[in-house]
């Protein structure tokens, strides 16, 4: 498990490692497009049949980023960062699998909140620009475009903690919701988003008590593991405890 690394004091100390990572692959190629500041639509790729929502939290709070059933009686919450390799290796490994079995059947409410591990920039460009991507589509109320770009940060970790270069991480980005690497610099230097999405992460967090990642809460109870049998045990022992 990776543990989360960020204090709250360096928000735009991550924020400003971030533009200097994202600004000068964008910045070579500005002058064929420094009239088009505005992002495309998302085109985002979803995952099959997986119902995308965006929920309201709490006044001041991001939303929550949903897949499947918003009625379902099982919650299963991921805390995950998009820097962590175990949870790029869940995602890889487990979630095709736990998506074909419980979020496109309906069976549960999953709910993905972040943490930021290290290396924090990277992980605070991939939320930061997972939601502008969804912000910015033609159905802000469709949380797939922010999957697609978490799913291009998870399978971008290797090249980039071997080169430092998260150019190809933005150009997948690209083509997976359309934003330019104009746009997603945008995304990154937005300093109300930057804030209000320290606020709800840490707040999240001390409320469920998250310090690793990944970490899962079926029901309000954190799993003892995140391997598939042990979500399946979570998952069975939440539904006979919502039967009437």
């Amino acid at each position: 498990m990776t543990k989360s690394s960020t204090p709250t004091g360096l928000n735009w100390l991550a924020a400003g490692i971030v533009l200097v990572l994202l600004t000068a692959p964008a910045m070579a190629d500005a002058k064929t497009r420094h009239a088009v500041r505005k992002a495309a639509p998302a085109k985002a790729v979803p995952a099959p049949g997986a119902a995308g929502l965006v929920v309201a939290t709490e006044p001041g709070f991001l939303s929550d980023m949903v897949l499947g059933n918003p009625n379902a009686p099982v919650t299963v919450v991921e805390y995950a960062s998009a820097s962590c390799p175990h949870c790029a290796a869940w995602d890889h490994d487990t979630w095709p699998a736990f998506r074909d079995k419980y979020v496109t059947t309906g069976k549960i409410k999953y709910v993905f909140r972040e943490l930021l591990t290290s290396p924090a920039e990277y992980a605070l460009a991939g939320f930061l620009i997972g939601r502008c991507a969804v912000a910015k589509s033609k159905t802000p109320q469709d949380s797939r475009p922010y999957f697609a770009v978490v799913e291009a940060f998870f399978n971008g970790q290797e090249g980039y903690y071997k080169s430092g270069d998260m150019a190809p991480i933005g150009q997948e980005v690209t083509k997976r919701t359309g934003l330019t690497q104009m746009a997603q610099l945008d995304c990154v230097t937005d300093e109300k988003q930057v804030d209000a999405f320290y606020k709800t992460m840490n707040a999240h967090a001390t409320a469920d008590k998250v310090h690793s990642t990944p970490t899962f809460i079926v029901n309000g109870k954190t799993t003892d593991g995140h391997d598939m049998a042990d979500l399946d045990a979570a998952i069975a022992a939440a539904a006979v405890a919502t039967k009437p």
